[in-house]
Formats: C-alpha cells, sequence, structure tokens
C-alpha cells in the first residue's frame, strides 16, 4: 500500500476484497501480501498467486443453503404427491415448480431469496436511519452518525499530554493514523513509500492485545479536476503530465486500528479496565505502528479527535457549505444530509457508490503489482476515488482480506460515467468487482476509516 500525502508527488496504493490466505503468505508468494516480500533480508523469488475468494457461511460452494433446502423441498412435495397419484402427484408438481424457480431464478446476479434479503434490509435502514443527529455533532461528523447513529468520538491526554482521539460505537474503539512519505530533496524509486503489509498484519497481535481488524484506506482526488474545461489553463498545463505518470492531485492514507474489547479481555483489565483499559490498550498499538512505520522511513502520526472527525469529513467528501454558517457551526441542523438508493448513497451535493473486490487478479511475480492495480482503479475522472482495505484474523492463522472501492461524484451523470470507466479498468486488470446494489450504506462505512467492514 503506497502512502499519501498532499503533495502532487505520490506512488500508488492497494486493493481490498474478501479472501482468506495463510498467515506467511508475503514471504511464500500466497496470496495479497507477495509482492511485499522484499523486507526479507535474501531475496527469493516469489511465483505470481491470486487470493482466493473464502467460502461464505451457509454455503456448499456456489450453492446456497437455502437453495439446497428449496429443492429437498421440492423434491419432497413430488414424491409425496407421486404416492397419492394421481391428483396428488399433479398438485405436488405444481407445489414444487415454484420452490425450483426460486432456487434458480436470479434477479441483478443474485438468488431471489437474497436480492429480497438486501431490499428488506434497505428499507429497514431508511426507517431506522430517518430521524435527525444529535444538536451538538460536527457537521463534519453527521454523515457519518446517519449512517451508523451510535458512532461517537472521544478525546483524551495521554502521559505525555498528547491529545488522543478514538471513535467508536460503544462495542469497539477505533485509532486513526494518518500516513505520509517523508519530504526528502529527490523522489524516491517506486515502491519506496508502500506501506509493508507484512508490519500491518504483525499489529493484529500486540503483546496480549489482540485487534478486530486493521484498515488501509487510501484517498483520492484527480487533477486536474474533471469538471474544468478542457480549454481551462490547468487541464492545459496538467493534464500531459498527468497522461504520463497518473499522479493524483491529492492523496490521503490512514490506519485504523479497531479493537473489540471482548477480543482480550485480560489485556484491558490489565490496563485499568472498563474505557480507561480499551483506551490504553489501544493507544499502546497505535504507537507501535508509528514506531514500525517511522522505522521504514514513513511518516506516521496518531490523530486527535478533531482530526480524526476532519479525516471523516475528507473521506465522505462532505461540501464545505454544509458544513460552515449558521446551523451547521451549531450542531442544530434538523434536515438530514444523506440518502440510500439501491444504487447510490447521497451526502449533501454529493453521490456515492461502492463496490466490493470479488476477484483478484495474478499478484506478485512477473504479474501485476498492488500499487499498479489501485492506481488504475483509482483513476477515474470523479470527485474523489476512496480504496480500503481491511485485515482481519479468521480461523486461527487465517487472514481475512475485504476491500472495498468508491467511487464520488457531484452528479448522477458523472458517476454513471466513472462507472464505466472503472468496469474498463477492472476488465482490463482481470479483477472482479460487484457494485453493492441496496447496500450502499454498508459499503460506504466499509470505506470510511472507521476500522473495517461492520
Amino acid at each position: 500500500m503506497s502512502t499519501a500525502t498532499r503533495s502532487r508527488r505520490r506512488n500508488g496504493s492497494r486493493r481490498t476484497q474478501e479472501n482468506q490466505e495463510p498467515e506467511h503468505g508475503a514471504n511464500g508468494g500466497h496470496g495479497a501480501h507477495a509482492e511485499h516480500g522484499q523486507t526479507s533480508a535474501a531475496p527469493r523469488r516469489v511465483s505470481p498467486a491470486a487470493p482466493s475468494l473464502s467460502r461464505r457461511p451457509g454455503s456448499l460452494g456456489p450453492v446456497r443453503v437455502q437453495q439446497l433446502v428449496g429443492f429437498e423441498l421440492a423434491a419432497a412435495v413430488v414424491l409425496i404427491g407421486w404416492l397419492l397419484r394421481p391428483i396428488g402427484l399433479t398438485v405436488g408438481i405444481v407445489l414444487a415448480v415454484p420452490l425450483v424457480l426460486a432456487g434458480l431464478l436470479r434477479r441483478r446476479g443474485r438468488p431471489l431469496h437474497e436480492w429480497f434479503t438486501t431490499a428488506r434490509a434497505l428499507r429497514d435502514r431508511r426507517k431506522r436511519n430517518a430521524d435527525p443527529v444529535p444538536p451538538g455533532t460536527d457537521p463534519g461528523f453527521a454523515p457519518a452518525v446517519e449512517c451508523d447513529p451510535a458512532l461517537r468520538t472521544y478525546g483524551f491526554h495521554d502521559r505525555q499530554q498528547r491529545e488522543i482521539g478514538m471513535v467508536g460505537d460503544g462495542t469497539f474503539l477505533t485509532a486513526l493514523v494518518q500516513v505520509q512519505a517523508a519530504d526528502i530533496p529527490l523522489r524516491p524509486a517506486g515502491g519506496a513509500r508502500d506501506i509493508p503489509l507484512d508490519l500491518i498484519q504483525g499489529l493484529l497481535e500486540v503483546d496480549d492485545i489482540r485487534l478486530a481488524s486493521v484498515q488501509i484506506v487510501q484517498h483520492t482526488q484527480p487533477a486536474p479536476a474533471p469538471h474544468l474545461p478542457p480549454q481551462a489553463m490547468a487541464v492545459r498545463s496538467y493534464g500531459p503530465l498527468q497522461a504520463q505518470s497518473m499522479t493524483p492531485g491529492m492523496r490521503l492514507t490512514w490506519v485504523a486500528l479497531k479493537l473489540d474489547p471482548e477480543l482480550c479481555p485480560e489485556a484491558v483489565a490489565a490496563r485499568g479496565g472498563g474505557m480507561q483499559g480499551a483506551r490504553r490498550a489501544l493507544l499502546r498499538v497505535a504507537d507501535q505502528l508509528a514506531s514500525r512505520l517511522k522505522g521504514v522511513g514513513l511518516e506516521a502520526k496518531v490523530l486527535s479527535e478533531t482530526e480524526i472527525v476532519a479525516s471523516i469529513a475528507t473521506s465522505s467528501c462532505v461540501n464545505p457549505l454544509a458544513t460552515t454558517g449558521g446551523a451547521a457551526l451549531d450542531g442544530s441542523r434538523s434536515t438530514r444530509r444523506t440518502a440510500e438508493t439501491s444504487r447510490a448513497w447521497r451526502c449533501d451535493d454529493r453521490w456515492h457508490t461502492t463496490y466490493w473486490v470479488s476477484r483478484w487478479p495474478q499478484l506478485g511475480g512477473g504479474a501485476a503489482a498492488l500499487p499498479h492495480l489501485v492506481r488504475a482503479l483509482t483513476s477515474s475522472p470523479v470527485l474523489a476515488s476512496t480504496f480500503s482495505l481491511t485485515i482481519s484474523r479468521k480461523r486461527g492463522k487465517l487472514l481475512s482480506l475485504s476491500g472495498h472501492v468508491r467511487l464520488t461524484s457531484r452528479g448522477e451523470n458523472e458517476l454513471a460515467q466513472a462507472d464505466q470507466h472503472l468496469k474498463q479498468a477492472a476488465s482490463a486488470l482481470k479483477l472482479g468487482l460487484v457494485r453493492l446494489d441496496r447496500e450502499q450504506l454498508p459499503g460506504v462505512l466499509a470505506t470510511l476509516p472507521l476500522g473495517g467492514t461492520r
């Protein structure tokens, strides 16, 4: 994952998806960590590999358990009808046909029962999140609260009197570390600003502290701005340079560390218990991350509460006009600023759509490198592109990777054009993307620096 700063000299980044791989895949060429094996003392030849999709609970390969149950019920009905023939057989066939069709037919690429489930969940979210945010909520943080009303930010001072911020919903705490390349006179070689993923993987367990997940979020804004006319001076000056280097106008990188106190109750209790113990445990991991990143030549800072709010606002692409003046300043705005549709999520006058990385191409060795994939996927002509990679541990030593891409535009037409651009780029890279229809709000939460999928 390449680091990100506000300068115009940036490197590539990293992808997201739900799959699992062995813990030591970085050194063995197995999974998404393969191309980061340069941290090893002795160079090794890494063969290309593609992370594999983990099997969903409730599925047997490509067939869902619900489908099997439907087929079994249909067979049972036909068998009973055959025993009660001739009329019973006719009735059994009439009853079995809808059961079989329900298991075979698909709507927009999904089984019918799954489509109805997501549609019902969308309707429930609209009802549940219909109320305005509580008075006094920071306008930059309000869109996130509208997505999840339980979200809150916290601030405290550590023993060195540093101001530390965290975000959570009462069941977890997340600390945010902003990462950027060190300021040096000469541009470093390609890949020198990449965040080693084996370093990030090691943060899942630090001392007696076990994290729920570690999330890397990269927020990219193109240059020149896509809404500028072709004859604009910025387009004429910066366009040729951007075409050669694919350098964005801005690239920000955050690492979100998510702690679930129930995963390491002993560690929390050893540090005072309760909220205080959870804060100390999470801060220990955040400081460890900052120290390790500085050790590989990167700059890292544990963010304060104010900086966390600003980072979430930036990732949400809130309209600055909605966060200044009048009701925005005192938090008394009564109207909601966000709305979810089946294919988009709107915040202020910005349109967002989120995709899940369902299939990875060959990675490592002589195959495509992840930074190149990320640069291609975040190069759409839109207001902003966001990439999120969440790493968590599943079933012992197996790792789960969850990847999402979010496009942000100024209107529906611009979003449709960017959708086609992204699909073409993914097709050229042999990478699978699934638009999260009727699940856009969960997708947005997965791409905000909150700690990962929820």
